[in-house]
């Protein structure tokens, strides 16, 4: 991920030492694990979110045919309906 090198680490660790004092390393450490620790679990939750809604969407995609007929037929229906309410007006008239 970083490329870093053995005495680069070690800088890193000498100025954070003079920096903030050998009693808040700890601490800090701690507290730097479970903002990662969070942060990989709020980023798995979003890929398994998305992997979810992408297999929802690949069965989905499947039934595509199938709801197009059936809106179809509704549409021709709800048209002969009309068309059949419109004449018995018309009738009584």
């Amino acid at each position: 991920m970083f490329d870093i090198g053995m005495q680069e680490l070690l800088v890193i660790l000498v100025i954070a030492l003079i920096v903030f004092g050998p009693n808040k390393i700890p601490e800090l450490a701690k507290s730097f694990g479970k903002a990662l620790r969070e942060f990989k679990k709020a980023t798995d939750e979003m890929k398994n979110s998305f992997e979810e809604e992408g297999e929802e969407f690949k069965n989905s995609r499947g039934n595509l045919p199938k709801l197009i007929e059936e809106i179809d037929s509704h549409k021709e229906s709800e048209t002969q309906k009309s068309a059949g309410s419109e004449e018995s007006s018309l009738k009584n008239l």
